[in-house]
C-alpha cells in the first residue's frame, strides 16, 4: 500500500505497470473497507483514518477542506501509554472520549496494521479481493435446461434473453429511456 500512496494520496502520474491503471481506483474501496489496528500510533491519522471503528472526521461532520488539514497521528494523543486528550477536544466533542477509550493501547509497541475488514484474519489476499469486487450470481437452475443439444441455440438464447428480462419490449424500451411512438 505504500508504493501506491504518497503523503496519504494515490499517485495518479503514469507508473509502468500493466495493472497499475486499475489498480490506483480501487486505492478508495480498500481503504473504506480496511482498519487501523493500533500499533505506535506514528502511521495512523487521528481524525482521518479508521482506526476507532469509523473515521473521526465523519463522525463529528468536520468539512472536507477542514478534515484534509487536520495531521495530527494517533500517537500525538497517546502518552505514557494511556489516552490523553486536550480537556478542550473533550468538551467540543462528546463522545470522542468514548470511542477513543474503546481502543485498547498495545503495551508493547508495534507497527500499526492496516487490516481488510472482509476476512477474519484482516488479510487482503487476491482471492479475497475477486469474491469482494465480483457479485455473486443467483443460481440459474433453468439455465441447464434450456441449454441442451436438442434445442437449437438461436431458441436457447430467446429463452434466455425472456427469463432475464432482456428482450426488447415496449416496456422494457420505456425503462430504458427509448421513446416509441
Amino acid at each position: 500500500m505504500a508504493r501506491v500512496l504518497r503523503a496519504r494520496k494515490v499517485i495518479h502520474h503514469h507508473i509502468y505497470s500493466s495493472i497499475w491503471s486499475n489498480i490506483k481506483e480501487e486505492v478508495s474501496v480498500i481503504l473504506y473497507n480496511s482498519i487501523w489496528l493500533l500499533g505506535s500510533g506514528d502511521f495512523i491519522r487521528f481524525w482521518n483514518d479508521n482506526w476507532c471503528g469509523s473515521v473521526l472526521s465523519e463522525v463529528f461532520n468536520i468539512p472536507s477542506h477542514i478534515s484534509q488539514s487536520l495531521t495530527s497521528s494517533v500517537s500525538d494523543y497517546i502518552f505514557n501509554g494511556q489516552w490523553n486528550l486536550p480537556p478542550h477536544l473533550s468538551q467540543h466533542y462528546n463522545t470522542i472520549s468514548y470511542l477513543v477509550q474503546q481502543v485498547i493501547i498495545p503495551i508493547e509497541p508495534s507497527h500499526d496494521k492496516l487490516l481488510w475488514k472482509q476476512t477474519d484474519s484482516g488479510d487482503l489476499k487476491l482471492s479475497d479481493a475477486y469474491l469482494f469486487k465480483v457479485p455473486q450470481f443467483q443460481d440459474l437452475h433453468w439455465a441447464k435446461v434450456i441449454w441442451s443439444p436438442d434445442i437449437p441455440p438461436s431458441k436457447s438464447l430467446l429463452v434466455w434473453r425472456i427469463m432475464d428480462n432482456k428482450v426488447s419490449t415496449y416496456e422494457n424500451l420505456m425503462i430504458r429511456g427509448c421513446a416509441l411512438p
